[in-house]
């Protein structure tokens, strides 16, 4: 047991959340006035936005030379995130089989990778004509820059996987998808995309290029008798042979794997499913007779991820890197908690009780998510 289980079902739990919204996205139009900025790497895009959100929204966006791909990312942008790329490092431990093609994760190992960025889905068309997809230079779709196509400029330029493309003076807008807006290590990452609403933003001068993505689910499955929860994903090439025949054999041996009897509970393609999964698409859990089943699987991962032995080592751990009455302070401020019912003490003894605090007000997901915040390297 380590205190990365708690930020595992922490993560696990906000992804389902997630996923109920994933389909609900709108244009919140910003028309601030901007000079246009271009940018040849996503990787500098997303660290550009993350430095200054606010000043991004509204701006005009020029992209060279990116490939578009129908799958967007789990969490757009959370892979060029400082704390992501420490989730994804010293994961030789969790490797279960490599050759020169393939290597092969156990489940903490894929769920490490997916906490770090890797993951994506597929989204449906929506009933105005508007469609999710997303722009790489590094052609992986994990990594992308969201994009909204409308209807006209799909019908018009026949956009599809693995075009090569300029964006010209595209607007970057808020998402109007709900995503979960009380979790620290998601607050700093803007929810946006850039909207394509004329022919005009988008020069598509090549096409049939190879594109990486990486459909993904969460898996309850069995071992020595518990119920564990874990992230799996496959990485795929949209250049390969009967790519989506090879996806579901993958996720069907995944699961049946070392008596595994697993479970998927969520459905990466919602437009053409892959393979068999409890929810199939947002819209499963939103439906009112699936409320009570949500609630109970939460109350299971919380279980099984957030028991008194990662609460002890919470107790343990917090207070070796916040030192002082005066961090303890800002913690509880940070996650909702008032200070003035704190006493005055030694930074341990003021920790527990901080931590008791999050426990009775159930904030105990929010503690764990702030304090990767502040320190990544404690969940190592």
């Amino acid at each position: 047991m380590s205190l990365r289980n708690l930020y595992k079902g922490l993560k696990i739990i906000e992804t389902i959340q997630n996923y109920s919204l994933s389909g609900i996205f709108n244009i919140e139009e910003n028309t601030r006035e901007s000079s246009s900025r271009y940018y040849y790497q996503e990787e500098s895009f997303w660290k550009s936005v993350m430095q200054n959100p606010e000043q991004f929204w509204g701006k005009e966006i020029d992209l060279y030379n990116f490939v578009v791909s129908e799958w967007v990312a789990r969490v757009p942008g959370l892979y060029w995130t400082e704390r992501s790329q420490n989730i994804r490092t010293n994961l030789d431990s969790h490797i279960t089989f490599k050759s020169r093609e393939y290597t092969e994760f156990n489940p903490p190992g894929k769920s490490k990778k997916v906490l770090g960025g890797i993951g994506t889905l597929l989204l449906p068309t929506t009933e105005q004509g508007t469609v999710l997809m997303s722009v790489s230079s590094s052609s992986n779709a994990s990594t992308g820059v969201p994009i909204l196509v409308f209807s006209e400029v799909l019908s018009q330029l026949k956009i599809k996987q693995g075009n090569t493309v300029n964006i010209k003076k595209a607007k970057w807008q808020p998402m109007d998808i709900q995503w979960v807006q009380h979790f620290g290590s998601m607050k700093d990452i803007p929810r946006g995309y850039l909207v394509i609403d004329d022919p005009n933003k988008i020069e598509v001068f090549q096409s049939d290029h190879p594109v990486i993505y990486h459909p993904f689910s969460i898996m309850e499955y069995e071992s020595a008798d518990t119920k564990l929860y874990d992230f799996v994903y496959v990485r795929a090439d949209s250049k390969a042979e009967d790519i989506d025949l090879k996806i579901e054999k993958f996720f069907e041996y995944y699961r049946k794997k070392d008596d595994r009897n697993g479970e998927y509970l969520l459905n990466p393609n919602v437009k053409k499913p892959i393979f068999e999964a409890r929810y199939m698409t947002p819209l499963d859990l939103q439906k009112p007779s699936e409320k009570a089943k949500l609630k109970l699987l939460y109350e299971r991962v919380k279980g099984q991820h957030f028991n008194n032995v990662a609460i002890d080592l919470l107790v343990n751990d917090l207070p070796k890197f916040y030192q002082s009455s005066r961090s303890i302070i800002t913690l509880a401020e940070n996650v909702g908690i008032n200070p003035a019912i704190l006493n005055e003490d030694s930074a341990t003894t003021m920790s527990a009780q901080l931590i008791s605090l999050c426990i009775e007000k159930e904030k105990v997901e929010l503690l764990v998510d702030r304090m990767l915040f502040d320190y990544p390297q404690i969940f190592k």
